[in-house]
């Protein structure tokens, strides 16, 4: 895949993402419950779509009054650009072998285990 090819790819996956929240934060102002919001989620996203547990704590965020959507860079975050490369590399391993141990990704990337849980929660895969 092309380094263009990459790019368009990770912005279709915050659009995703980020529509996702939108979903999430509509369904919420309408009063449908998280559980009900998951499932009317996954019928449209299928695959794509984020566990029961992610949308609960969404919900738990707008409840409370944070209605941002948006990704926002956190102080002790890493790089932008190598944290994107480590997230493409990270999603390469995942998707080629879906039994792959944290031990082993944290192994192949050779980063450390809080970069790695952050990294596979920002990728919002369920298990690893």
């Amino acid at each position: 895949m092309t380094a263009e090819g990459q790019s368009d790819k990770m912005e279709s996956d915050m659009e995703v993402r980020m529509r996702r929240r939108c979903v999430t934060e509509f369904l919420h102002a309408e009063k449908i419950t998280p559980n009900d919001t998951h499932r009317r989620l996954l019928k449209v996203y299928g695959h794509q779509t984020v566990d029961v547990s992610t949308v609960r704590r969404w919900v738990a965020r707008f409840s409370s009054g944070d209605c941002d959507v948006q990704y926002t860079p956190r102080s002790g975050w890493p790089c932008t650009a190598v944290a994107s490369r480590n997230d493409e590399r990270l999603d390469q391993l995942i998707r080629a072998n879906g039994g792959i141990t944290t031990r082993e990704l944290y192994t192949e990337l050779n980063i450390g285990f809080k970069a790695l849980d952050t990294m596979v929660v920002t990728l919002e895969c369920r298990k690893v």
